[in-house]
């Protein structure tokens, strides 16, 4: 093999590798605990910046809307979405789902809500840990 030829092969794999593989980027979640996550979803603030919580703009009743979506059967909800025809975001499952959720939230908007009312900026006030915590709770609202 030439050595421009090598040069190119390890410039094509870097530019891959920075592009996720070419296409884009999978959002999963990792391991979370569920009590952890209730607790920081109950919080009134929440992260660094002490953003208005989940709870301050959620329920988890059915049928409660406060500014966003009612969160009871999330986890239900969230099974389906990334099948939906119609998603365009990277999810490839219910827990990927929900992160996206948190971390992009115009990914998904919900039915009747509109884009850019949930803060866009949780994936930098959050640990990452802390959203599949969240996400685990989420996952127990069927």
């Amino acid at each position: 093999m030439s050595r421009s030829t090598l040069v190119l092969l390890v410039l094509v794999v870097l530019v891959l590798a920075a592009c996720g593989g070419g296409g884009g980027q999978t959002v999963s979640a990792g391991p979370g605990d569920a009590a952890k996550g209730q607790a920081l979803f109950e919080q009134k603030t929440i992260g660094k910046d002490n953003l208005q919580g989940c709870v301050t703009c959620h329920s988890t009743q059915k049928d409660v809307v406060l500014t966003g979506p009612a969160l009871a059967g999330i986890a239900n909800d969230a099974a389906e979405s990334p099948k939906d025809p119609a998603y365009k975001g990277q999810a490839k499952d219910a827990a990927g789902w929900l992160k996206e959720s948190i971390i992009n939230p115009d990914a998904d908007v919900a039915d009747g809500f509109q884009p850019k009312v949930m803060p866009q900026n949780f994936k930098d006030e959050l640990t990452d840990q802390q959203i599949n915590d969240i996400v685990a709770y989420l996952m127990t609202l069927k």
